[in-house]
């Protein structure tokens, strides 16, 4: 496996084609979600983390830096998300070295925390590659990247959502509701 770290800008169409060809493999369970040459679901993602073998691309992630506003705190974060592995792949090591790559990665852009959030079954994944569950569950609250859809706000209770201490210790992570891409509510 060849893997490579690239700037979304610098990803060509036919990485893309490949990208969506993976994503929608990974992700059949959600069909339309990658259509044609698209290869994000929500925000574009500003690096891939990506793996090659002889068949194209075999593993990716996305990774976007932000600021939420966790409580009262502005909290910079590396997002991480489109975490993929080709179905064929699963089950034999291949997302756990991707996932030492995506860690590696926000080591290198020196950010304090990686988050995410995932479905129940991939908590232990996710916890093997070193993140670790808030707990209890927090509020959190996204904003539509639409803004033509009738309601602008997602409100939820986020059961999983996983941080990874990068430059900074657990302990630091501040408390409060997750705030995402909005103004508070």
């Amino acid at each position: 496996m060849d893997w490579t770290a690239i700037r979304e800008g610098d990803v060509t169409m036919a990485q893309h084609a490949e990208l969506g060809h993976l994503l929608r493999g990974a992700f059949a369970h959600l069909p339309g979600l990658y259509p044609g040459l698209r290869t994000w679901s929500s925000l574009r993602p500003e690096a891939r983390v990506i793996g090659h073998d002889d068949e194209g691309a075999a593993a990716a992630a996305g990774v976007l830096r932000r600021v939420i506003q966790v409580g009262t705190t502005d909290q910079l974060v590396g997002v991480v998300g489109l975490v993929a592995v080709r179905p064929a792949l699963q089950g034999h090591g291949v997302g756990g070295d991707l996932m030492k790559r995506v860690n590696a990665y926000l080591a290198d852009l020196r950010v304090p925390f990686g988050i995410l959030t995932c479905a129940d079954e991939r908590v232990a994944f996710y916890q093997r590659a070193g993140w670790r569950r808030l707990s209890p569950p927090r509020r959190a609250v996204f904003s539509r990247d639409d803004t033509t859809e009738a309601a602008p706000f997602v409100d939820e209770i986020e059961r999983n959502t996983l941080v990874l201490p990068v430059t900074a210790d657990l302990d630091d992570w501040p408390d409060g509701d997750l705030l995402w891409h909005c103004a508070p509510i």
